[in-house]
């Protein structure tokens, strides 16, 4: 599970569009958004340091993590150094409150420009803003998260969407237009660190019910499937590679007699009953 923290809905939207995540409804400080089958888990903290920090304690004592389990703390922030809409992964995180300094493990390769954010309890002036950058929430998030996750198990993503609070220096539809647009880039990182994570034997699931779809299509249709005679193939088939059953000499022999493809419905559905009585 990949478990990702977000400030505000509007950073957050492009991903829970992204990966189709519905609302958990039973979570009550917290908005939700969860995709069981996609592995995602996205959470809107609300800004600053002590929403995050409560956010990723809840959530992480709801859903205990475990050592393939992710976090990612993907938003907005401000830089007097890199241009609105660079998207960056941040390597080294400074709690600007009580100075301490804290370094991410950034294992997976990834386009991203690499730099410090620093996190600030308050929104910072453009006045103020030198280089590097900027938020309100990074350094709370891996202090808390630390708590359940390893520095290899935290990555922190940010796009620059200011530089800083001044008179029009950014409009709510800009900042909505950078962060869908981090979101896309964000998403196919996050897609590379799901196949990462997935094992040698869920690899070898996937391949085989490929294998098994791409099987049943084909021969479905030769058959003239009905929908339930075509689920009904694909469990057939299934078995067979499980069990390592020779159907594909039986599937030629029908091919060589010409009764492949089928006439008809009715034909399809006796030879189906006939691999079955003969490989079963």
């Amino acid at each position: 599970m990949i478990s990702i923290y977000c400030a505000l809905y509007q950073e957050a939207q492009g991903l829970i569009k992204r990966y189709q995540l519905k609302k958990e409804e039973k979570q009550n400080h917290f908005q939700v958004f969860g995709n069981e089958e996609a592995g995602i888990r996205l959470t809107v903290t609300g800004t600053g340091y002590i929403a995050a920090a409560a956010a990723v304690a809840e959530i992480s004592t709801c859903y205990p993590p475990d050592f393939k389990d992710m976090l990612l703390n993907f938003g907005s922030c401000a830089s007097g150094e890199y241009p609105q809409g660079e998207l960056c992964l941040c390597n080294k995180l400074t709690d600007q409150t009580t100075g301490r300094t804290f370094y991410p493990d950034i294992p997976y390769r990834h386009p991203f420009s690499e730099t410090e954010i620093v996190s600030a309890p308050f929104v910072k002036k453009a006045e103020s803003i030198e280089g590097g950058l900027y938020d309100m929430e990074a350094a709370a998030v891996y202090q808390a998260g630390s708590y359940y996750y390893g520095p290899h198990q935290m990555l922190f993503l940010k796009a620059v969407t200011d530089c800083g609070v001044a008179e029009g220096a950014f409009s709510k539809e800009r900042f909505v237009s950078v962060m869908e647009q981090a979101a896309e880039r964000a998403a196919d990182y996050i897609d590379r660190i799901r196949e990462c994570h997935v094992t040698g034997e869920e690899k070898r699931q996937r391949e085989l019910e490929r294998k098994v779809s791409a099987e049943a299509e084909e021969l479905g249709e030769k058959l003239h499937c009905s929908r339930t005679m075509q689920s009904e193939l694909w469990n057939l088939l299934y078995y067979w590679n499980l069990s390592q059953t020779d159907y594909e000499g039986r599937i030629r022999k029908y091919r060589e007699e010409g009764r492949l493809p089928a006439k008809d419905k009715r034909e399809g559905k006796k030879i189906l009953e006939e691999l079955k009585r003969g490989l079963l």
